[in-house]
């Protein structure tokens, strides 16, 4: 079965973490389990990659299936099951007697209305006009077969659309009658989902409370969720150890994960993938128009000093953007690329008119100063950039580290505000073509590059089923991109989740955060 075949294909390099669990005869009900969110600024679906914001979509919403924990591959939530008769037919059968969350102004208390297929066809036709962040690909269509049967048609083959994190697993499944009466902006301060815990108050400045479900298909022991924003690694990881929290989701401050493993307190679970860490380039704006000048700003980076000193072995090297645990992309002969080469990275600057004219020890480009402010959001990176930006002055580049809100942060790459940046996110299954594909240009492309042949490359990649083609074209385009030296691939970050003792079965997030499922459910042992 080709759902089946290709689902092996993806995962296959994937490694899970070991993950400790506190294991007691009975489950406890009771008890608010409180996550450490970055940042909060809106619940709107599908316009932000932010991992807090899609991490508490995911337990607001339903989606037709979440990822295992054990390997990855898709398992049942919404819907019971599903089929691939075709290369381009896939048939969904959805759960029966699914609830909407009631005590709102769309259903009053206790006229909680059942999903059926028409609610699924609605909220892929919403996400599929709405998102700026995600993409299905080339669907053809989304119908109802009968009030528990999907059936979607694609315009090619597409092993992506159920294995990658970033598709369809990214759908939530929502009401019609609540997007019509609250419109898009009312629904994103009310949401109303299927999830284990509905939504109960929001302030973006504090945080998320979420409040347990009881008419869920699954037992659900917490009595409420509250994601609790702390915008500093720093600080999250102080109100950990003070219990002010019960877990951060993503240990931003990796240089934290070896005091925390040695507190008998907590446990550090590694998830099987990780994150992507690069410095990006606006290639619209000049000088960064021009691949000589970043090919030549590359060459100043001593990267392997910089990153080992912060996060020492909880990571590795990258050359390219696509991670290990990707195997059909990752591509390690990309070192070729690149070269710790001052002199040689000076003498292609001073022949792209680069001068110090004014003695003053920093380069200058015709008359004007030249400046290069890498702007990022809080975590390690800001150690590892602010010591490759001390390497850059120390060759006459004036660098500085520019730490944003990561709201801000991301909005002002999405808008081109940015000229060079922390390239952070998506290092996932299909994510390289996500941060350089011409059509997410607006969205997750922040390079803003746009190479026809990368697209081509990219666009037949997404059609095959056979590993040898995929990883072929997936490599070609990837090599294209770095020997236009789009961005400049620093490290592969590992992900963490620190989690206090008292908190069981917690699965850390990859595709969405999973807390009431199949597999897992949380509980507080208190």
């Amino acid at each position: 079965m080709l759902r089946k075949a290709f689902t092996v294909l993806v995962v296959i390099a994937l490694l899970l973490g070991g993950l400790t669990t506190v294991f007691a005869a009975t489950p406890k009900s009771g008890g608010t389990l409180r996550i450490a969110a970055s940042s909060l600024q809106s619940l709107q679906l599908y316009k932000t990659a932010a991992n807090d914001i899609t991490d508490s979509q995911s337990v607001i919403f339903d989606r037709l299936f979440i990822l295992s924990k054990d390997n990855f591959k898709p398992i049942p939530s919404l819907a019971e099951g599903w089929t691939n008769p075709n290369p381009l037919t896939w048939v969904f059968s959805i759960r029966k007697g699914v609830l909407f969350h009631d005590d709102n102004s769309v259903f009053p208390k206790g006229t909680r209305r059942e999903v059926t297929a028409d609610d699924v066809v609605y909220s892929i036709g919403f996400m599929q006009k709405t998102s700026t962040a995600w993409t299905l690909g080339p669907i053809t269509s989304v119908k109802a077969l009968d009030r528990y049967t999907v059936e979607i048609t694609t315009e090619t083959p597409q092993p992506f659309l159920v294995n990658d994190p970033n598709r369809l697993c990214r759908m939530c499944i929502i009401p019609k009658e609540a997007i019509e009466k609250l419109g898009e902006d009312g629904f994103a301060k009310h949401p109303i989902g299927t999830g284990p815990y509905k939504f109960k108050s929001f302030s973006p400045d504090s945080g998320l409370l979420l409040v347990k479900n009881t008419s869920y298909y699954l037992p659900t022991y917490l009595d409420a969720v509250e994601f609790v924003v702390i915008p500093d690694p720093l600080a999250q990881s102080i109100a950990l150890q003070s219990g002010e929290i019960d877990i951060i989701k993503h240990l931003f401050n990796l240089e934290m994960a070896t005091s925390f493993e040695k507190n008998t307190k907590f446990d550090v679970v590694k998830s099987g993938g990780g994150s992507y860490r690069g410095i990006g380039f606006n290639t619209t704006i000049a000088p960064y128009n021009n691949p000589a000048v970043r090919k030549a700003i590359s060459m100043l980076l001593d990267i392997d000093t910089a990153y080992k000193a912060v996060i020492g072995n909880h990571g590795e090297r990258a050359y390219g953007q696509v991670p290990p645990w990707v195997p059909f992309g990752y591509d390690p002969s990309l070192k070729n690329l690149w070269s710790y080469d001052p002199a040689q990275g000076l003498k292609i600057l001073a022949a792209n008119g680069f001068k110090d004219q004014d003695g003053d020890g920093f380069l200058e480009l015709n008359g004007k100063p030249f400046k290069i402010e890498i702007k990022t959001l809080p975590g390690s990176q800001v150690k590892t950039l602010t010591i490759l930006a001390t390497q850059l002055r120390e060759k006459g580049i004036n660098a500085s580290v520019l730490t944003q809100d990561t709201a801000v942060w991301a909005d002002d790459l999405v808008k081109g505000n940015t000229t060079v940046f922390f390239d952070y996110s998506f290092a996932g299954t299909t994510g390289f073509h996500s941060l350089f594909h011409g059509n997410m240009i607006g969205a997750a492309n922040t390079h803003f590059y746009n190479n026809p042949e990368v697209n081509r490359l990219l666009d037949e990649a997404l059609t095959k089923i056979k590993f040898d083609e995929l990883s072929t074209l997936w490599k070609k385009a990837q090599r294209l991109v770095f020997e236009d030296t789009v961005g400049i691939p620093l490290y592969f970050e590992y992900s963490y989740s620190v989690v206090s003792k008292k908190v069981v079965d917690f699965v850390p997030p990859w595709g969405g955060l999973t807390l009431v499922s199949s597999e897992n459910n949380v509980w507080l042992n208190k």
